[in-house]
């Protein structure tokens, strides 16, 4: 697995230039270049050369990082940001051992007893049989609702959806820099897909989509190779690959909250503009991060409402008493700060549940 010390030229490319201040979310409610990825170099630098220690006070800062990557697509160095950020939590997370025990109550209650005990009162759908087989990774989320959806759209293409009991993407670690819990993750993965030797993945969040995909970047060397023989794909490709014409019983307004994760936002657009009934109105800066990064970020729930209360206003101003996401953390998200204004769901929910 990477370390900091393999990103040591990585941050010593950042220029200063700031063009990250421009687009940082968090930079433009505190004003704070150490809430940026520029000042965050600045110090982890001074880490490196020995000159600093990983103190609360940087960490703090670190966590402040929403991991949407708006930084990294206009930054004129290319540097991966997300990456060199989650290897400076993980170098922190060594050091202090009360972060170990919050990653362990994370790991085996909150992401694990919690959503066991759910898994039972959520029934599995029978998929019909097909010569297309994919393999669907629900993540968390899955273990609280319904996989109905995912057969029922699916199975209307002729793709058969096997549904193994797989566990978190191991999001939560990650970006808390537990890096061997996350390691773990990828291990249960690469055991599921040997044991039904499909290598096509498919799955409904944003933020699982792009932890499978990651997996190659931060799985130890041996597992690599096969990595790359999986395609992680998000259902929208599919329906957009299939030309799926679908029609809701009842015309519907709806607006959709882009999640950071999401790379395939075209097929998104596209089901959303060719589904009869639908009428989609498109919110002021639908693609901006919504301000959720896992449970870390409660503590600063005072910095993180000002996006929240923006993101609302956006959506109200739509005057669409509905709003749609592909990603559980923007649908916690959403959900809480809506206050009764609109309604939040997920958008393959959405529409499985009204054609």
């Amino acid at each position: 697995m990477k370390q900091l010390v393999d990103f040591k030229k990585e941050i010593h490319k950042c220029s200063k230039c700031g063009l990250c201040q421009a687009e940082c979310p968090i930079y433009k409610i505190t004003g704070n270049d150490c809430s940026v990825s520029r000042g965050q170099f600045i110090m982890l630098k001074g880490f490196l050369k020995g000159e600093l220690k990983l103190t609360k006070t940087i960490n703090r800062y670190l966590d402040l990082c929403l991991k949407c990557g708006a930084c990294t697509k206009f930054c004129p160095s290319g540097i991966d940001v997300v990456d060199i950020i989650i290897a400076a939590k993980s170098e922190y997370f060594k050091l202090h051992f009360f972060e170990k025990i919050k990653s362990f109550f994370q790991k085996y209650f909150v992401f694990g007893f919690i959503p066991n005990i759910a898994k039972f009162f959520r029934p599995k759908t029978k998929s019909k049989t097909f010569s297309k087989k994919i393999l669907y990774f629900g993540g968390c989320g899955s273990k609280f609702k319904s996989d109905k959806p995912v057969v029922k759209i699916l199975n209307s293409i002729e793709i058969e959806v096997i549904n193994p009991d797989f566990s978190c993407c191991g999001i939560p670690y990650f970006s808390r820099g537990d890096l061997k819990s996350f390691n773990d993750s990828i291990k249960k993965y690469i055991k599921i897909l040997k044991k039904y030797e499909i290598n096509k993945v498919v799955t409904t969040c944003a933020s699982c989509e792009k932890s499978l995909k990651d997996y190659v970047k931060w799985a130890e060397t041996s597992d690599r190779e096969f990595l790359k023989t999986i395609q992680v794909k998000n259902i929208y490709e599919y329906l957009k690959e299939s030309q799926v014409k679908l029609k809701l019983k009842m015309p519907t307004k709806i607006t959709y909250h882009k999640p950071c994760n999401i790379n395939n936002w075209k097929d998104i657009e596209w089901l959303l503009k060719n589904t009869e009934n639908l009428e989609y109105i498109e919110m002021k800066d639908f693609d901006k991060c919504c301000g959720l990064n896992g449970i870390s970020k409660i503590k600063e729930f005072k910095i993180l409402s000002q996006l929240f209360k923006e993101k609302q206003k956006n959506i109200i101003n739509t005057h669409s008493k509905r709003v749609l996401t592909s990603c559980l953390g923007c649908e916690i998200a959403l959900k809480a700060y809506s206050f009764g204004h609109y309604k939040t769901q997920d958008l393959l929910d959405f529409i499985s549940n009204r054609i």
